[in-house]
C-alpha cells in the first residue's frame, strides 16, 4: 500500500502532471470578435495584460508563488522545493495560461490551470452544463429507434396457392410471422416448421412479397396488424404477371396475426418469404477486465510515470496502483493517479533510500451488445 497522500504531495503531483501533458504548448482561444465599444476596450485591456505577462514572465510567476505561499503554509504544504517546483511549472506556461493562473480565485483553481491549461467553467456555463446533464436520454431498447436486425435463412411463411386461396378484390388478409409450434405455417400454405423468428419479439420483418396469377392489374400494401393501413404501394402488378419485391414491413409482436396485406384491384395469389427481423436490443451485463503493468522499480528522485492501457474495443473506466513491499508501504513514496486517453497513469516520486516497486492497473470495460 502506498504512503497516504497529503494535500502537499497531491499538489506536487499536479505540477508534475502539468509539465507532462505539455501545458506550456497550450493557449486559450481568442474568443469572439468584438461587436461593441465596451467589448473592444475589454479586448484591448486583455491584450495589454498579456503583453505585460509576456514581457516579465519571471516576475509574474513570482507574484503568483508569493500570493499562495500563506495558503500553502497553512496546510503544511510549503517548503523550498515546493516553491521551486511551482515557479518552474509557471515559467513553462504560455502568457495566456500564466495570466489565467494569476487571475485564479482560489489555490485549487490555480492548480486546475496548471493541470489542464484551462480556467474553471464560468458559473453561467456550469449552469448550462448542469441543465444539459439533467436531460434523460431515451432508454436503450426504445422500440421505435434502437431496433437490432437479425437475418434468418429465407423461409416461406405463406403461399395462398397451397392454403386460403387468392386474396380477394380490394380485400385484407393477415398472417402469422412467428408461429411457435405445430401446425407452424401450414394453415397459410407455408413451411411446416419454425422460420427463425422468435415468438413475440419482432417489430419489423424483411420480407419478399410475390404476386402471382392476378386476375387483373392492381397494387399491394402491407403493415403491422392493428395499426393504420398505409397509402403507399409496395408492389404494382399487371393481369397475369408474377412479380416480387423485398422490403421491410413493421409487424405487431403480439397476437396470433402480425402482418396485414391489402390487395387493391384484381384478386391474386400471394407468396411471403421472410429473410430477417428487427427486435429491440437486449440489455447485457458490462464486460470488464483489469489490465496491469509489470512492477516497475522506480529510482530515487526521478519522477516516473507508469502507464497501463486497455485493448482495442474496451474503454478505461478507472484504475489505480499497487506496491509489493508490505502493507504499510514506504514513507517518502508519493503517488498520483490520472486517466489517459484509454488507460491509466501513476506518477511516482520516490524520495526514499532506494528503488521502490510500483505497478499500475486499469479497469477496461465494454458493452458486449445483443
Amino acid at each position: 500500500m502506498e504512503h497516504k497522500l497529503t494535500r502537499g504531495n497531491l499538489l506536487r503531483g499536479m505540477m508534475v502532471f502539468a509539465l507532462s501533458v505539455g501545458t506550456s504548448a497550450s493557449s486559450f482561444a481568442q474568443g469572439p470578435v468584438a461587436n461593441s465599444a465596451q467589448e473592444t476596450n475589454d479586448m484591448q485591456e486583455r491584450q495589454a495584460k498579456l503583453q505585460q505577462v509576456a514581457n516579465d514572465k519571471a516576475g509574474y510567476a513570482a507574484t503568483i508563488v508569493q500570493r499562495w505561499e500563506n495558503a500553502a503554509r497553512a496546510e503544511a504544504a510549503w517548503d523550498e522545493s515546493f516553491a521551486a517546483s511551482l515557479s518552474q511549472t509557471l515559467m513553462t506556461l504560455q502568457p495566456a495560461n500564466l495570466l489565467a493562473a494569476g487571475e485564479a480565485a482560489s489555490f485549487d483553481e490555480m492548480m486546475h490551470v496548471l493541470a489542464t491549461g484551462k480556467r474553471f467553467a464560468p458559473a453561467a456555463l456550469a449552469d448550462k452544463l448542469a441543465g444539459r446533464l439533467a436531460v434523460s436520454p431515451l432508454d436503450l431498447g426504445d422500440p421505435g429507434r434502437d431496433l437490432v436486425y437479425t437475418p434468418v435463412a429465407p423461409c416461406r411463411i405463406a403461399d395462398t396457392r397451397n392454403a386460403g386461396g387468392p386474396v380477394g378484390f380490394n380485400s385484407i388478409r393477415s398472417f402469422d410471422i412467428d408461429a411457435n409450434g405445430a401446425p407452424w405455417f401450414t394453415t397459410q400454405g407455408g413451411f411446416n416448421g419454425p422460420c427463425g423468428i422468435p415468438f413475440g419479439v419482432a417489430r419489423a420483418v424483411v420480407v419478399t412479397l410475390t404476386v402471382t396469377q392476378p386476375a387483373n392489374g392492381g397494387y399491394l400494401t402491407a403493415w403491422a396488424t392493428g395499426a393504420g393501413q398505409p397509402l403507399a404501394s409496395l408492389l404494382n402488378f399487371e393481369q397475369g404477371q408474377t412479380i416480387a419485391n423485398t422490403t421491410i414491413v413493421p409487424v405487431n409482436p403480439v397476437g396470433a396475426l402480425n402482418l396485414s396485406v391489402f390487395v387493391g384491384g384484381g384478386g391474386t395469389h400471394l407468396v411471403i418469404d421472410v429473410q430477417g427481423f428487427f427486435a429491440a436490443p437486449e440489455a447485457t451485463a458490462l464486460e470488464c477486465t483489469n489490465v496491469s503493468t509489470a512492477f516497475v522499480a522506480v529510482p530515487v528522485n526521478i519522477y516516473t510515470n507508469i502507464d497501463a492501457f486497455c485493448a482495442a474495443g474496451y474503454s478505461a473506466t478507472g484504475g489505480g496502483h499497487y506496491v509489493d513491499e508490505g502493507t504499510l508501504g514506504f514513507p517518502g513514496v508519493w503517488t498520483f493517479n490520472v486517466p489517459l486517453s484509454n488507460g491509466w497513469r501513476t506518477w511516482v516520486d520516490n524520495q526514499t533510500n532506494g528503488a521502490r516497486r510500483v505497478q499500475t492497473w486499469v479497469r477496461c470495460c465494454r458493452v458486449p451488445g445483443r
